[in-house]
């Protein structure tokens, strides 16, 4: 009669959950795969490179569209692959042949879709990054668009990465470092390399400290972790503009 009257009550709870919360909690089981999992991490990093060519090179739609469809099935299968694994362990700590069946299986449909990731990948910018690599460093020296955008997308991805590896906050709110210090920072640092006006690098610089006060005030961030994403910004854009536009 407990046990279900446990069950009903988690029922509502889960009923009762906002928008917010609900995607908390899959931001959780993602960050949790990527903290856990050794492959995950791989796929995080692989996963990185292919988006960075992706935005310089002139693919068409359908060779973009078979990458994202590969790069996704790579991390729902680690996914399904990890979620069976805990599954299987839950219900058995003892050797059975049984449960070597179902990990084994799990494993064999993340091989699948990384040699799949791997041929599309290979089909997609065999011939592509050999002509276009001049091209792609030219637009980046020539096009401050594009650098920016890539200079946000590592920085995110970044601050993504080293989230996950602290079991503090939420994917959305709190933990280390402070994704929007970082951001804050990043978009400073670009903006007082496009201009030498004092005035509106201070006030830029007061639009800064106001991010991470509001961090701080709020409760979200500590000072350390608030501090760490604004060095993370201004770090990590300090050294792309620095070997870009050189």
């Amino acid at each position: 009669m407990a046990t279900q009257e446990r069950c009903d009550a988690m029922k509502k709870n889960w009923k009762e959950k906002g928008v917010t919360e609900s995607f908390n909690v899959a931001f959780e089981g993602l960050f949790d795969t990527i903290r856990t999992e050794r492959h995950m991490k791989f796929h995080c990093f692989c996963t990185i490179i292919v988006l960075i060519l992706s935005l310089f090179l002139d693919l068409a739609k359908a060779e973009a569209l078979a990458l994202i469809i590969s790069v996704t099935l790579m991390w729902v299968t680690e996914m399904f692959n990890t979620a069976i694994e805990s599954c299987v362990d839950l219900v058995t700590e003892e050797y059975h042949p049984l449960a070597k069946r179902a990990k084994d299986i799990a494993a064999g449909a993340v091989l699948v879709t990384s040699m799949n990731a791997l041929l599309v990948g290979y089909i997609v910018f065999e011939k592509k990054i050999p002509v276009y690599l001049k091209d792609v460093l030219k637009v980046f020296k020539d096009s401050f668009q594009h650098t920016t955008v890539l200079v946000f997308v590592i920085v995110i991805m970044l601050v993504i990465i080293i989230k996950s590896f602290f079991d503090k906050g939420t994917p959305l709110r709190g933990g280390m470092p402070s994704g929007h210090s970082a951001l804050a920072s990043s978009i400073f640092t670009i903006i007082t390399y496009l201009t030498h006006n004092p005035k509106i690098f201070f006030l830029t610089l007061i639009l800064v400290v106001l991010v991470m006060h509001s961090r701080i005030e709020g409760k979200i961030h500590t000072l350390f972790e608030t501090v760490m994403g604004g060095l993370l910004g201004w770090g990590i854009t300090y050294l792309i503009l620095s070997l870009i536009h050189i």
